[in-house]
């Protein structure tokens, strides 16, 4: 097991850990956790929203690599407001396009149930769909 100790010890209330696959296509996504203090940590994944225990939280750092905290940037009042925004969410279903781990941290930190994630794969199917109706699907104009 690695030493995350200077992970652990830099989050504060409501930041969120940003971490990526550490092998595979897999690294194109971040996966989101959500620290609410006193060792509690949050996320949206295993089927629904619900407290990561410890052995959860390690095993998944030993496949996802943190690349960054996203710290919470309101006061003490908007940080009892996301706990609360925390405690709506427990128990909701994961839905990879509709509520993701992505999502549930953007509720938690922003109040928005957003993912750049989905909106961009979205954008990227898009642009490919329009390039082949462009090119008659030949490559060609």
């Amino acid at each position: 097991m690695k030493n995350y100790d200077a992970l652990f010890n830099s989050l504060e209330p409501i930041d969120v850990i940003v971490a990526k696959k550490r092998v595979g296509l897999g690294r194109i996504l971040n996966h989101y956790i959500v620290y609410l203090g006193n060792g509690i940590f949050v996320g949206n994944l295993k089927g629904s929203v619900k407290q990561v225990t410890y052995t959860e939280l390690f095993e998944l750092l030993n496949v996802y690599e943190p690349i960054k905290i996203r710290k919470f940037s309101g006061n003490h009042f908007d940080a009892n407001e996301a706990v609360k925004r925390v405690k709506q969410k427990l128990g909701q279903p994961y839905s990879f396009l509709g509520f993701n781990c992505e999502h549930f941290a953007n509720w938690v930190q922003y109040g928005k149930e957003t993912s750049s994630q989905v909106t961009n794969g979205f954008l990227i199917l898009a642009g490919l769909v329009t390039l082949k109706l462009i090119t008659g699907g030949d490559g060609k104009r």
